[in-house]
């Protein structure tokens, strides 16, 4: 007689039916609903705080571009720019705010449908992941957005043109570029990926470094406003993370040397 199967001792191996999959899906997106639509409130509760908090690095580049001058407030553009421009900020924290919330409800339900092998991977890469990305973030907020401003608003000096900006179009700029920051300090953490699964080693890394800086260059050029000094802010960090990826995958994803085989023993005469 065979013997009966055990039954699954950990409750994320237990199959659920489709029914029970749909209800677990609505019960975790009504969880980040909630946890965003509460972050989304507060924010706008603060909304005069955030606003002056998104336009520090503007007021950071108009001090650079005149020290004696202070800083010119922004444009309306319309009646409705500034409230629409208010939501989409009081949106825009809450995501982030409640990022933790429905990343985990995320997991929960994800997590529940991968092999154990698959969970130690998520778990190893997701919380790194997620502090890159919050590193690139601050990293476009204190650094590049400024001198990326400073560079727009001194590179061209026309006398016909006034320099006034709509808070609007300053806050889509500037979460384009915190969030391209964000996506390119996950570099070391996916050429570490790719060296530990074996699609690449630390010694192809080397070879390529040539082609690597004049990759940078141009993704730097191609992501950032026309003008050369964001281009340098961005391209220094580039450069710097593809080393850091270099030496990630040199420390700990190296190929395991190969074990010598042990001569056969000669035949007895």
């Amino acid at each position: 007689m065979t013997p009966e199967p055990k039954p699954p001792t950990d409750a994320t191996e237990v199959r659920m039916t489709l029914g029970e999959h749909l209800d677990e899906l609505r019960r975790r997106l009504w969880k980040a609903l909630v946890a965003l639509l509460l972050f989304f409130l507060v924010a706008f509760v603060y909304y005069k705080q955030l606003v002056a908090f998104v336009a520090r690095p503007h007021q950071q580049a108009m001090t650079l571009l005149d020290p004696k001058r202070p800083p010119s407030p922004f444009l309306s553009g319309s009646y409705t720019q500034p409230w629409a421009a208010v939501i989409k900020l009081s949106f825009i924290v809450a995501c982030f705010a409640a990022s933790p919330v429905i990343l985990y409800q995320a997991w929960r339900f994800v997590g529940a449908g991968l092999y154990p092998r698959e969970r130690r991977w998520v778990l190893k890469f997701g919380p790194a992941s997620f502090l890159l990305f919050i590193g690139g973030c601050v990293f476009g907020y204190l650094v590049l957005i400024p001198y990326a401003l400073y560079g727009l608003s001194s590179g061209l000096n026309i006398d016909v043109i006034s320099p006034t900006y709509t808070f609007s179009e300053y806050l889509d700029l500037v979460m384009k570029l915190t969030l391209i920051m964000g996506v390119i300090f996950e570099m070391p953490l996916v050429m570490f990926f790719l060296a530990k699964i074996g699609v690449c080693t630390a010694s192809m890394y080397h070879r390529w470094r040539r082609y690597a800086i004049v990759g940078n260059f141009v993704v730097a050029a191609v992501l950032t406003p026309p003008d050369v000094i964001s281009m340098f802010v961005m391209v220094v960090p580039l450069l710097f993370l593809y080393e850091v990826g270099v030496v990630l995958s040199w420390l700990f994803a190296r190929p395991k040397p190969k074990e010598k085989a042990e001569p056969a023993p000669a035949p007895q005469g």
